[in-house]
């Protein structure tokens, strides 16, 4: 049977297993494949974006999803003019949106009730940073029973950085949608005071009959949550003056059982409240406290030996007792050192549940505490080591090689120690007691003690570089199954993004010999310096999925390098060529030619680009950024003569951002 005959439903199957990208390039085959790439399963996470954009104009982007034949359920409006003009949108597509954010908007109260009189399936709204439409107080006050049946799916509610918003306002949204189980309240001016309480509720009367217009209360909103106890799921106060006391009286609510609690930045919270919570939240399998200052030892002694069911924390403790984490986030805790890894995170057998490990900028747990994680962690799909110089070198990285196969993210940015010997797998490393680690064969060794150098220790530096980059470039060349002794970053085969930016000592080795990946789609290699265009066709060859590329500051690249890239890797939509100052007009021209589905272009810093053709350029269609540098003054003979700058469309002046 032939690929475009096969069933619908066989399509949808197939391309469950395909990624996002893989799964756009099918659905432009034939129309056939296009349905089935967009199935209800695909669209119901897909979600369209309308960023600084004219939805007034005459040829409106909501004009083209008015007229498509494929429904679309989850819109962002981030930035935007929403008027009664867009009216006929809501009125034929709003009976399909689940989820809806509206952010920064310019939009009337007026309007704001029909969007949401016409959204009548909507199951999560955000409406954040909206100030004027909290401020007359008059949202929603006259369309009770129509946001009643517009509400009745309801289940994710997201308030935040309102500065306007009270307790009438808030009540309005929340006492219709009875399935509310998601509230995030976060950067909103909530207050905790007991004061205000008196002031404005007295013991007797019941204030959801009356709540206060004037001022927002973690009181009104504790009594909202009392009231739903048994369907309120997760809760987001980040950034707000929530204290001890406040967290207390929470986590003590009858029949409320939290599954995701985030307080990060709360710096009024204290111990008293964490460990109320840790005794009385034990279905929590989310909690963020990140950031929050006055949180110490004893509280995440308590949330260890209690909330046992927690999948993601963001903080370090002893982690060894939480059985079911799979995502740990103990990032620039400098205060951690190898010995906390290994009692927190290392002293059971093997870990087979933990997916997800964070630990950049932690300078004090050297390359034997990273060779422990990479020991006890072998499931880790997404490993963030960035900034740790002193833990990430050849040696550690070997053994990341050998141990994480199933990595989809590797982040080693600024790691400076890592070297094509590391990455290659061919050179020699020091070993660090690992008795099964790599062994690695010995190279330019011989007169290394006896030979004077004259040149400063930066010159050496580059000598021994140069050196070393011969060698292993030597041994690639002569490789066979024989003589391979050591892990190369292709043995990695799911990887989709690698970050190793600031790794200086990488050169076109490595992108010749250890990049090979048919999935990688997110690629930075700023400030790899020594990288050519030699490497740069291997890396396009053999790395065609790439969609996000980052050369900035690899200033020996020149036009033909990039001219390679556009022509090779035809799903490019992130390009970033800051600081690379031989590039010249000839990169604009192949980039005009061949990205068909650029968004965004970074050509600061390159000089000898001319301001006119980087102007221009904007005129690509799916292109909606350019960075680039300000064009002059231009001095002759001492004086200023800049030419007048290129008239322009307004359409492009939105494109490009002057630096």
């Amino acid at each position: 049977m032939a690929a475009n005959n096969l069933p619908y439903e066989v399509l949808v199957y197939l391309f469950k297993y395909l990624p996002n990208s893989d799964r756009k390039a099918a659905s432009e085959t034939c129309q056939s494949w296009y349905l089935a790439a967009n199935d209800y399963y695909f669209l119901k996470n897909k979600t369209l974006v309308f960023y600084r954009t004219d939805l007034l104009k005459e040829a409106s982007p909501l004009q083209v999803i008015e007229n498509t034949i494929i429904p679309y359920y989850n819109f962002i409006f981030n930035e935007v003019e929403l008027s009664q003009k867009t009216n006929y949108f809501w009125e034929k597509i709003g009976e399909n949106i689940r989820s809806l954010t509206i952010r920064k908007c310019d939009i009337h109260e007026k309007t704001i009730d029909y969007i949401l009189e016409k959204c009548t399936s909507i199951e999560t709204l955000n409406i954040q940073c909206c100030k004027e439409l909290f401020m007359s107080g008059c949202l929603l006050e006259k369309t009770n029973g129509v946001i009643a049946n517009s509400f009745k799916n309801l289940k994710n509610l997201n308030l935040s950085e309102n500065k306007y918003i009270t307790d009438a306002l808030f009540y309005r949204f929340v006492k219709s949608a009875p399935e509310l189980e998601h509230l995030c309240l976060s950067l909103s001016p909530i207050q905790f005071h007991a004061g205000f309480v008196k002031k404005f509720y007295s013991q007797t009367t019941n204030i959801f009959e009356n709540p206060s217009e004037s001022v927002f209360t973690f009181y009104f909103v504790q009594q909202f949550i009392l009231s739903r106890a048994n369907k309120i799921k997760k809760l987001v106060f980040s950034n707000t003056l929530i204290d001890g006391a406040g967290l207390k009286q929470l986590s003590e609510i009858p029949y409320l059982m939290l599954e995701s609690l985030q307080l990060n930045t709360c710096d009024q919270l204290t111990n008293a409240g964490i460990i109320s919570l840790a005794t009385h939240q034990h279905s929590l399998k989310e909690l963020d406290i990140g950031l929050c200052t006055r949180v110490t030892d004893q509280s995440l002694m308590y949330i260890c030996n209690n909330l046992v069911n927690l999948e993601y924390l963001n903080i370090q403790s002893e982690l060894n007792k939480l059985k079911k984490l799979k995502r740990v986030n103990i990032s620039q805790c400098e205060l951690i050192t190898k010995d906390g890894i290994k009692v927190g995170l290392c002293s059971d057998d093997e870990n087979l549940i933990m997916e997800e490990l964070d630990i950049n900028s932690l300078n004090n747990i050297e390359q034997t505490g990273v060779i422990m994680l990479s020991e006890k962690l072998r499931n880790l799909t997404y490993m963030d080591l960035s900034f740790c110089f002193n833990a990430v070198t050849d040696t550690t990285i070997q053994v990341i090689f050998r141990n994480q196969i199933k990595l989809h993210t590797l982040k080693i940015n600024y790691c400076d120690k890592v070297s094509d010997v590391g990455l290659t797998g061919m050179g020699k490393v020091e070993s660090e007691g690992d008795d099964d680690g790599p062994v690695m064969s010995n190279y330019g060794e011989t007169n290394s003690h006896s030979r004077i150098h004259l040149g400063s220790r930066a010159e050496e530096e580059i000598i021994r570089d140069a050196q070393r980059k011969r060698e292993v470039q030597r041994m690639c060349e002569k490789l066979t199954m024989d003589s391979y002794t050591g892990y190369s970053l292709a043995r990695i085969k799911s990887l989709r993004e690698l970050n190793i930016s600031g790794c200086n000592r990488i050169t076109d080795v490595s992108l010749i010999y250890a990049f090979a990946f048919k999935e990688l789609q997110s690629l930075n290699l700023s400030r790899c310096q020594q990288i050519t265009v030699d490497g740069i066709k291997y890396l396009v060859r053999n790395c065609p999925s790439i969609e996000y590329l980052n050369l900035n500051d690899c200033y020996n690249l020149k036009d033909d390098a990039v001219i390679e890239i556009v022509k090779g890797l035809p799903r490019l939509q992130y390009l970033e060529l800051r600081g690379c100052n031989q590039l010249t007009d000839k990169t604009l021209e192949a980039i005009q030619e061949h990205c068909k589905i650029l968004k965004v272009l970074d050509i600061q810093g390159c000089h000898n680009i001319s301001t006119e053709l980087g102007c221009a350029i904007g005129s690509l269609p799916t292109l909606h950024t350019v960075l680039m540098s300000k064009p002059g003054p231009y001095i002759t003979d001492g004086v200023k003569n800049r030419a007048p700058a290129p008239p322009l469309l307004p359409s492009l002046l939105r494109k490009l951002r002057l630096h």
